[in-house]
């Protein structure tokens, strides 16, 4: 048994998911006719026992951590990127700091598992767990031990924030090689074909494609993943990013604070909280649609449908600043707008779209 076996979950509130509802049904518009931006409130609601809510604290919290697996060429970038960028997004220089800085939103960056090449940036957080991970084409990537310490560095920064006030956390990752761990512990969990779970990550030769294919077959036939649990599965093939995300992921569902989902290796170590902790994705929103190859199955394991498509494969978080101020656009909407009764209007006039749409008339 590990600690992580029967996780406390937030529990949901439907009787305030319908007041919610209620809520937005009172307001001047087609009922339903704000689609998703009334849906996702009202999941809202349900988290955090609230009908109405203000998401003023935001965070992505960014896992950072270097792989061994790029010893067999699956990736363009040398490994020392994963230092260099960790150190250009704590000087606020990267996509996701500057996305985050226009939003209005924190970015904390976290040294999982870096190989050291020299001194950190003063507020990059400092939380390793060991020095990259093993090349698991040779030996399994982490032990369980470091599997198990690497989610409980995740619950606990992302405890850190939710116990400062933070409403909303975000989930972003940097590391080189960590498409081809991603998509192998998504390809050992889901059993879908290897070729279907590996894409081009931030970039490969169609040479270093078919290499990242065979890899991730070879590991799973030496490891047996089809009959091993989602810790095994980690353990063999898995990183300290998609760890350290896995348990801001379960530190949301425990708390009652929403996560937002990213691109792919956000999605796959959603996918790991979710099992660990079955209905965790209730706590879960998807932010963009990835252009990694595996996007949509993952998201669809999940349930879960992306917000906006904008062709992005960068990872860091990039998306999460998005879903932050669709939820703004959202709640200020639901606070704000009038309601038949103010605006005198019969509401009995208006047709309900949300029971109707999808129905040709």
């Amino acid at each position: 048994m590990n600690q992580f076996e029967n996780f406390p979950l937030h529990p949901l509130n439907e009787e305030v998911a319908k007041e919610a509802r209620d809520i937005w049904d009172s307001r001047t518009h087609p009922v339903g006719s704000l689609g998703t931006l009334e849906e996702m409130t009202i999941q809202l609601a349900k988290i955090t026992g609230k009908p109405m809510n203000t998401l003023d604290k935001k965070v992505v919290i960014v896992m950072s951590a270097d792989n061994g697996i790029v010893e067999e060429d699956v990736s363009s970038s040398p490994q020392k990127f994963t230092y260099m960028l960790t150190n250009a997004m704590a000087k606020g220089e990267t996509g996701i700091s500057n996305l985050c800085a226009f939003q209005g939103s924190d970015v904390a960056v976290v040294n999982i598992g870096i190989i050291n090449y020299g001194p950190y940036e003063d507020n990059v957080i400092q939380k390793l767990v060991r020095e990259g991970s093993n090349n698991f084409i040779k030996e399994p990537a982490l032990t369980l031990e470091e599997v198990y310490q690497g989610i409980q560095v995740g619950i606990e920064v992302a405890e850190d924030y939710i116990n400062r006030g933070y409403k909303i956390l975000g989930t972003g990752e940097l590391g080189i090689g960590n498409t081809t761990t991603s998509s192998a512990v998504l390809a050992a969990l889901s059993r879908y074909e290897v070729e279907d779970c590996v894409g081009l990550g931030g970039g490969i030769t169609n040479k270093q494609l078919q290499n990242k294919v065979n890899v991730i077959k070879k590991a799973i036939e030496k490891y047996d993943l089809y009959n091993k649990d989602v810790f095994e599965v980690l353990s063999c093939v898995g990183g300290l990013d998609i760890c350290g995300l896995i348990g801001v992921f379960l530190a949301g569902a425990k708390h009652g604070v929403p996560v937002v989902i990213d691109g792919i290796i956000s999605v796959v170590a959603a996918i790991c909280a979710d099992t660990i902790a079955p209905g965790a994705r209730e706590f879960f929103f998807a932010s963009h649609l990835s252009k990694e190859k595996a996007a949509i199955a993952c998201l669809e394991m999940l349930g879960k449908e992306p917000l906006v498509h904008l062709n992005m494969r960068l990872g860091e978080g990039s998306g999460c600043p998005f879903t932050f101020t669709i939820f703004d656009h959202a709640l200020y909407a639901m606070k704000n707008m009038g309601t038949f009764e103010t605006n005198s209007i019969q509401p009995k006039v208006q047709v309900n779209i949300r029971d109707i749409d999808g129905v040709r008339r």
